[in-house]
């Protein structure tokens, strides 16, 4: 792989190539610094609906059959995530059609024509359905976790929005938002794969080089993350299922903090293959779970380490009662030598083996522009290889405090269930 070279056009846009000798195709990912985070409570939702409408039509490709017919003479397949933070489209091309599924992905998001907006309303109204019972409860865990960890604050509103929020928007609001974030100077674009770094930014000026968008240059920033909210602080939704869905939160920094490779060396420690303490521990020794996963979230000021699971009524107080004491162990005694050498092992094979992805690529030297700098993987191997057992412990400490837990269970909640959790909760 050829080293990545950036380069920021006239109008603001930040443009990266990534040359991949030995590849056959060429990957395209556009971030936007457009998500929930940039919205009013009233608007909640409008940055995923922007997102949705993008590929109902455009000024050249005036319905999906045109705009899809247009992907597929790309050689490309289209996807698109809306999240707290940033937007990202991507789109996989041919090496010889490239020039043509950027002028796609041009159109795509410089003249998007909004039609067919209550179509779209209708199937993004069926897509909440699936985050509420059928007594109307909402019962994703994320989304209460968030609610939870940042109440009051779009951090905590779910980039999904809600029912309610979904259905007072307008096409006037959409158009709005659109024309306030979808601007140059607001996005990064990634490419990736066989190209050279000549071509591909010869097309990139050529494709997106004269855009200038098409509202004020400028709009409120996001609000700074407020203090997460003290615990610990429990919420329990009645959900009439045969299992409890749970997860643990803690609040903690954002992705740009100095100790933010040492946050990922202590997920793989808790969650990463059969020998990390979670997995070893609550699923291989004890069989409490099916499943379970463990992960650090972070956004550019703020973040959060979760752990969530499905577990059988039986086995909750059992599986609480594991957590809790398997987190103050870490945070008391620390990760084994061994441990951590096996954590550092995977870690330092997984750095290797994201040389052969495009994605990982991308995400290493395209994303981070958004928000915060490129960490290269001399850089981050570097960090990883100085965190030692004490920095762990020391981190452990600030993060899984009882003051910092909240809690999410949602199924068949019981009378006692309040008191259990709360008795659990006490061992950490």
């Amino acid at each position: 792989m050829a080293d990545p070279q950036t380069e920021r056009l006239p109008n603001g846009l930040t443009t990266v190539v990534i040359p991949v000798p030995g590849s056959h195709r060429v990957l395209l990912t556009l971030m936007v610094r457009a998500g929930s985070r940039d919205e009013a409570p009233a608007e909640s939702g409008v940055a995923h609906v922007v997102e949705h409408m993008l590929f109902r039509g455009n000024a050249r490709y005036p319905d999906a059959d045109a705009l899809n017919r247009a992907f597929e003479q790309a050689g490309a397949f289209e996807d698109a995530h809306t999240g707290v933070e940033s937007t990202e489209i991507e789109m996989v091309a041919h090496p010889d059609r490239v020039e043509h599924a950027l002028a796609c992905l041009a159109e795509l998001v410089h003249t998007p024509a909004f039609p067919e907006f209550e179509k779209e309303r209708q199937i993004i109204l069926d897509e909440i359905q699936y985050d509420y019972n059928e007594d109307g409860a909402l019962t994703n865990l994320s989304s209460l976790a968030s609610a939870l960890l940042w109440p009051g604050h779009p951090l905590g509103q779910s980039v999904i929005g809600t029912r309610q929020s979904v259905e007072r928007l307008t096409r006037e609001t959409v158009a709005r938002f659109h024309a306030l974030r979808y601007r140059p100077e607001r996005m990064v674009l990634g490419m990736a794969g066989a190209v050279t770094a000549e071509r591909g930014f010869a097309l990139l000026r050529r494709s997106l080089g004269g855009w200038n968008g098409a509202g004020p240059a400028a709009d409120a920033p996001a609000a700074a993350a407020p203090p997460a909210s003290q615990g610990p602080r429990l919420r329990l939704v009645a959900d009439r299922d045969n299992q409890f869905g749970l997860q643990v939160s803690f609040p903690g920094p954002g992705y740009n903090a100095p100790e933010a490779v040492a946050l990922a060396v202590l997920g793989r420690l808790l969650d990463d293959g059969p020998l990390s303490r979670i997995q070893r521990i609550v699923r291989e020794e004890r069989a409490l779970v099916y499943g379970i996963s463990a992960g650090y979230a972070a956004y550019r000021d703020a973040g959060q380490f979760d752990v969530a699971t499905a577990v059988q009524p039986a086995l909750l107080e059992p599986l609480l009662v594991t957590l809790m004491e398997l987190l103050a162990g870490f945070r008391d005694q620390g990760p084994t030598a061994d441990e951590l050498e096996l954590a550092k092992q995977r870690y330092r094979f997984d750095l290797e083996f994201s040389r052969d992805s495009l994605g990982a690529q991308i995400e290493r030297h395209v994303w981070p522009l958004l928000y915060g700098h490129v960490l290269t993987e001399a850089e981050e191997r570097a960090r990883m290889e100085a965190v030692g057992v004490a920095d762990l412990q020391q981190l452990a400490r600030t993060l899984f405090s009882p003051q910092r837990l909240h809690l999410v269970l949602v199924g068949p909640v019981a009378g006692a269930t309040e008191r259990m959790i709360e008795r659990a909760v006490a061992r950490l």
